[in-house]
Parts: C-alpha cells; sequence; structure tokens
C-alpha cells in the first residue's frame, strides 16, 4: 500500500504512480483523505500549512504532484497565500490546486475563489464530491495545454 508523509520524504514511488499532496491543519481531515487515496492507489505526501507545504513543493522532485489539496483557512500560511506563492513559483502546480473549506459562503473566501477559478470542495463532503472533483481535477490537467 503507498505510503504517506507529513511534511517530508521523497517523491519518487515509481512511474505511473499518481502522487497527492494534502495540506490541512485537521489532523483528522488529512487523516480521512490520506486513507481515500492511499486506498484507491495514491501516494500521499501530507503538510499541515502552508508553510510546510511551500517547504515541500521546493523539492526537486515536487513536479511529480498531480494534485494538491488545500484547505484555505491555516494559522500557519493560509490557501490563498500557498496559491498565490504557487502562480509565481511553481505555476503549472497552481493549475493543480483544489481548495477545501468550510467558509465558501464568507465574502473574501468567495472572492478569492471565484478569482482563482480552482475547484472547490465545501466541508463537509461526502467521499462522492471528493472523488467527483479529484476527477474533474485530472481531467482538467489532462486537457491543459503542454500537459503530457
Amino acid at each position: 500500500m503507498p505510503s504517506s508523509r507529513e511534511n517530508t520524504g521523497s517523491w519518487s514511488a515509481g512511474p505511473g504512480t499518481h502522487r497527492v499532496l494534502l495540506i490541512d491543519d485537521e489532523v483528522v481531515i488529512r487523516r480521512a483523505l490520506s486513507r481515500w487515496f492511499a486506498r484507491h492507489g495514491w501516494v500521499v505526501h501530507e503538510a499541515g500549512d502552508g508553510d510546510a507545504a511551500r517547504r515541500l513543493l521546493t523539492d526537486a522532485h515536487s513536479d511529480e504532484v498531480e494534485l494538491v489539496i488545500c484547505d484555505l483557512r491555516m494559522p500557519l500560511g493560509s490557501g490563498e497565500e500557498l496559491y498565490r506563492w504557487l502562480q509565481q513559483h511553481r505555476p503549472e502546480l497552481a493549475g493543480r490546486v483544489v481548495f477545501s473549506s468550510g467558509d465558501v459562503l464568507a465574502p473574501e473566501a468567495a472572492t478569492f475563489l471565484a478569482e482563482a477559478g480552482r475547484p472547490v470542495l465545501a466541508k463537509p463532503f461526502d467521499l462522492r464530491d471528493l472523488a467527483r472533483v479529484v476527477d474533474e481535477a485530472r481531467a482538467s490537467v489532462r486537457a491543459a495545454p503542454g500537459a503530457g
């Protein structure tokens, strides 16, 4: 079974392996998502906040990440801050972000999410919602210009 790593670890897991980075300050949510992705054959990496995720995403092999699930509100480096950093430093990964949030209707969050145009999982979400958003995000990445 694929392993899960928090904030550190090797990205390499073999050719054809799907890799996801889960970023959420709520351990229970990260663990639940990690189990779901691992059951579906993904190699899972975890970060508890945007700052830890940024450190992981500067790794030489972080381009192997197929999908990033990122909480919007976290105490150390919000999802919005991480997304803006990705746009500047790793634009190819910015197009692989799916946000998750319990406050998608808050005016500031709604404005940012509309501007970003990325998929959103509104908390609480069920596993069908997760599966649908993951499928849509992966299809979007494959359809993007320059996608392999």
